[in-house]
């Protein structure tokens, strides 16, 4: 990753950074941003191995105080492990981006994957941004950052559930916003498009794109949230996946959007 300025945010936040689904992709550049900028990290994942071996090469390489917390943030007993986190460390700055997107057509997906998918797209961000939220406004300081998702704008055929729980975030993002505004709390929404992460290559979604729908790799995606943090409600990482995202969810009717995204997606697909 290429030198960059320093972002600041760390002496506007202070504290920890913690982030969800840290261990890789659009997380991973997330941490690799912030220890940079000299926030200590909790990555928090449930990849045990490589969230590890993370925070042991950000703690080796940026001398910050950077822990491994393993965690399933769809167990029931998230709550009560968040509590215990925000007690323990000084969390100035929460990154919500841990997600789930099962690809079929929504009816031959089993309940319980969609519930599961619920459970980590919306219930674990309810949980974390109310239990970190409190605690921020106690100090009068703190960011919180929730990725959601352009499929949030418009809907997506085959990621129906995915997109919905999406929207959520987005809308609890921008909410907060306008809440918290003025209090020392800054409230971001991040809505990428399609990110060269692991599974999308696992699903070889990247491979004969049609032009309209970009690939962006997480790196852009972190850097760009980071800088629009404190400044707006809302961003779309990257200038393709701004125009995409603005042509298909505002200037075109969302009849001819879902008929593009449903013929892209099968294509995709195979």
């Amino acid at each position: 990753m290429n030198q960059r300025p320093q972002l600041g945010l760390h002496a506007r936040y202070g504290g920890y950074a913690l982030i969800t689904g840290a261990a890789r992709g659009i997380g991973q550049a997330f941490a690799r941003y912030l220890a940079e900028d000299g926030f200590d990290l909790l990555l928090v994942d449930r990849e045990a191995d490589e969230c590890r071996a993370l925070a042991a090469n950000l703690g080796r390489t940026h001398g910050v105080d950077a822990r491994a917390l393993i965690c399933d943030l769809g167990d029931p007993g998230l709550e009560a492990r968040a509590k215990g986190w925000a007690e323990e460390y000084d969390v100035g700055l929460l990154v919500n981006n841990a997600g789930i997107s099962p690809l079929d057509p929504f009816l031959e997906i089993p309940l319980k994957a969609h519930l599961e998918t619920l459970d980590i797209n919306c219930r674990a961000v309810l949980v974390m941004t109310h239990v970190f939220g409190r605690s921020m406004t106690r100090k009068g300081r703190g960011g919180i950052l929730i990725v959601s998702s352009a499929s949030a704008l418009s809907g997506s055929p085959y990621f129906c559930h995915y997109a919905a729980t999406k929207g959520y975030g987005l809308n609890l993002a921008c909410g907060l916003w306008a809440e918290l505004r003025g209090s020392g709390i800054d409230v971001l929404a991040v809505c990428p498009g399609m990110t060269d992460t692991k599974p999308v290559q696992d699903r070889h979604l990247g491979e004969d794109l049609p032009f309209y729908i970009p690939l962006t790799r997480p790196e852009p995606v972190a850097w760009s949230s980071l800088r629009r943090l404190g400044k707006q409600p809302t961003v779309v990482p990257g200038f393709a996946d701004r125009v995409s995202a603005g042509l298909m969810s505002r200037l075109m009717p969302r009849r001819w959007t879902l008929s593009i995204m449903k013929r892209s997606i099968e294509r995709m697909r195979g």
